[in-house]
């Protein structure tokens, strides 16, 4: 018994670090897939590595929308 207790969590630490760090990368702007990888190999380096680097996704405004951001670039 406490060998499958064991196991099942070896295996929830193995496969949720890397979960976590592909949900955190996606929500950074970074390719999810890669660093997935990358903290299925390191577990739980990668997720804390990641959580100093900066943000690189785009803020959008709230409340609108691309086609209203891009009609002043648009002007002259």
């Amino acid at each position: 018994m406490v060998a499958v207790t064991a196991t099942s969590f070896f295996l929830s630490i193995l496969l949720g670090l890397p979960t976590l760090t592909y949900f955190c990368a996606e929500q950074n702007g970074r390719n999810p897939k890669l660093w997935f990888l990358f903290g299925f190999f390191t577990l739980g380096l990668a997720t804390i590595v990641l959580s100093f680097l900066p943000d690189l996704s785009e803020k959008k405004e709230p409340g609108t929308t691309d086609t209203q951001n891009n009609n002043y670039s648009n002007e002259k």
